[in-house]
């Protein structure tokens, strides 16, 4: 499974996103890969194999600053999925 990272993707909030991750691990898959977007998006041919595009914001980060805001997102979204309260509503 390929999620793209993309400024055109859809967007949510962490909540929504800790769905998103859970609804993907109750699916059977083995596998599923984040990949960040260059400057100028992906090739149409990663566009056409993608299953889907996911937006971190609107705004332009360097990769640098998007594989740390991913990876707390991720880290958010499962301390959400296990009931911990470092997610405050």
């Amino acid at each position: 499974m390929l999620i793209l990272l993309d400024e055109n993707g859809k967007q949510m909030d962490s909540e929504a996103f800790s769905g998103y991750l859970q609804k993907h691990m109750n699916s059977g898959i083995k596998t599923l890969i984040f990949v960040i977007g260059g400057p100028y998006g992906f090739s149409d041919a990663v566009y056409a194999r993608a299953n889907g595009k996911l937006g971190l914001s609107k705004m332009t980060f360097s990769h640098q600053m998007v594989r740390l805001f991913f990876i707390e997102q991720l880290y958010r979204g499962f301390t959400i999925l296990r009931n911990e309260p470092y997610h405050h509503k």
